[in-house]
C-alpha cells in the first residue's frame, strides 16, 4: 500500500513537471511564430515570458541597449517581458524616423488607466509629474 502511494506521488510530480515543461516549450514556439509573422527589425532572440530581460541590465539600460545597437544595428527589436519595443539608436536614425516616417513613429503608447478614467464620463484627465528632472 505504501508503495502505491509513493508511485502515485511520483507520477503526479513527474506529470506536473512534464506539463510545465510542455507549456514552456509551447510558449516558446508561440512567441517564435508571432515573430515570423511580423516584419520586425533584427534583435536578440527572446525567451518565453521574460523576453530579453536577461540581456538588458535594468540598472543601466542605456548601456545595454548601446551594446545591442553595436551588434544589431541602429534599429533593433527587444522584448521587455511579453511587450516588444523597437529601439532607435543614434541621432541620425531618430531624426530620419521622425522626419521621413512620422506616420509610423508619431503615435504615443496608450496608457490603460487613462483610458479607463476618461472612458466613463468623457472628461479630460490631467497628470502632474512630481520630482526632480
Amino acid at each position: 500500500m505504501a508503495m502505491v502511494k509513493i508511485l502515485l506521488q511520483y507520477l503526479s510530480t513527474s506529470f506536473l513537471l512534464s506539463l510545465a515543461g510542455g507549456l514552456v516549450v509551447l510558449m516558446y514556439f508561440l512567441t517564435r511564430s508571432k515573430k515570423s509573422i511580423c516584419s520586425l527589425p533584427p534583435g536578440p532572440p527572446p525567451l518565453p515570458l521574460i523576453g530579453n530581460l536577461n540581456v538588458v541590465d535594468l540598472k543601466k539600460p542605456f548601456q545595454s541597449l548601446t551594446e545591442l545597437s553595436e551588434k544589431y544595428g541602429s534599429i533593433f527589436t527587444v522584448y521587455f517581458g511579453p511587450r516588444k519595443a523597437v529601439v532607435l539608436a543614434g541621432y541620425e536614425t531618430v531624426k530620419d524616423a521622425l522626419l521621413n516616417h512620422a506616420e509610423e513613429f508619431g503615435e504615443r503608447a496608450e496608457i490603460p488607466i487613462f483610458r479607463k478614467i476618461i472612458h466613463g464620463n468623457g472628461k479630460q484627465a490631467f497628470v502632474l509629474f512630481f520630482g526632480l528632472f
